[in-house]
């Protein structure tokens, strides 16, 4: 799910800045886009909340498609959870997940696309370097059967979220004209040699995600989003009850700032500390320079 532009943050930012920490717990972002005269980087968050009991959860921000060394260090960062809640629709919640399990998933519509874009930007998939069956690993997710039903019980399906995220936004009077277009996407992948052109466009795309995803949740929140999230929370609270005190949660970025609210509002949890890690690093073409943006899309957050 694409929307609006990150921006353009000062010329020195670097690439090297992705891991660095912040100590902050203000904020809602948990994806941004950061960009210089010769790089870029898509960057996703790992946010880290406490409770005054003296349990620690981390929202670990996800992107599907990214670079081989992103989902090689995530395997690292999972190994301090005592447990890690990860999203996935489908499945048997009480087994642990098989390669068999893996390669099903892989063959829904939206894996095939994503697999399909991926390729085109020289990026490797999720499914394919995240170790889903390392022993702390907690599936933490609806089944297929339930999600089906839900979306069915509410009346959702793709079209009908795009339709309330559209309508929002307009009621909203939100504009922006560096809107994502096909036209602009395959330009910079002519202009900037072709996967990185790809990357710089979409890139571009993903800093205001969370318009986009509160635009579908309306009040009354999604199945897409809010109720899967309703689901994990209670995976974590069963983890929490069996002795756990250091858990993760892993979900698409999209999600983070869902929990963070529920995590903030409701459970009494405080956002404590904030790292970024880096999905996309991309090399601009020598000579090109595409990182000047309208005024009105930079990216505050540099």
């Amino acid at each position: 799910m694409i929307l609006t532009l990150a921006a353009e943050p000062p010329k020195e930012a670097s690439v090297a800045a992705s891991e660095q920490k912040e100590n902050k717990s203000n904020g809602t972002d948990f994806i941004r886009f950061k960009e210089s005269e010769t790089s870029a980087s898509l960057e996703t968050a790992s946010a880290k909340y406490t409770h005054k009991d003296g349990t620690t959860v981390e929202l670990i921000g996800a992107v599907h498609i990214a670079d081989k060394v992103y989902y090689e260090k995530l395997n690292e960062q999972f190994k301090q959870y005592d447990a890690l809640l990860y999203e996935m629709v489908g499945g048997d919640p009480d087994k642990p997940l098989t390669k068999e399990d893996l390669q099903a998933n892989k063959k829904n519509p939206m894996r095939f696309f994503q697999l399909l874009i991926g390729g085109m930007m020289k990026l490797d998939f999720q499914l394919d370097h995240v170790d889903y069956t390392a022993k702390n690993f907690v599936h933490a997710d609806m089944t297929l059967e339930t999600f089906q039903g839900r979306q069915k019980a509410k009346g959702e399906n793709l079209l009908s979220l795009l339709e309330k995220s559209i309508k929002a936004q307009e009621e909203a009077a939100s504009q922006n004209k560096n809107n994502f277009n096909f036209a602009s996407m395959f330009k910079l992948f002519n202009d900037e040699g072709g996967p990185n052109g790809m990357k710089l466009a979409l890139g571009r795309q993903f800093h205001d995600i969370e318009s986009m995803i509160g635009g579908m949740e309306g009040p009354d929140g999604s199945v897409l989003v809010a109720e899967r999230n309703i689901t994990a929370l209670k995976v974590m609270g069963r983890e929490i009850k069996s002795g756990k005190k250091n858990l993760g949660i892993f979900y698409g970025a999209a999600h983070l700032p869902d929990f963070d609210k529920r995590l903030t509002k409701e459970l009494g949890f405080q956002r404590t500390e904030t790292s970024w890690n880096a999905a996309w690093k991309i090399q601009k073409a020598a000579g090109k320079n595409t990182t000047k943006q309208p005024k009105e899309s930079q990216n505050k957050d540099s």
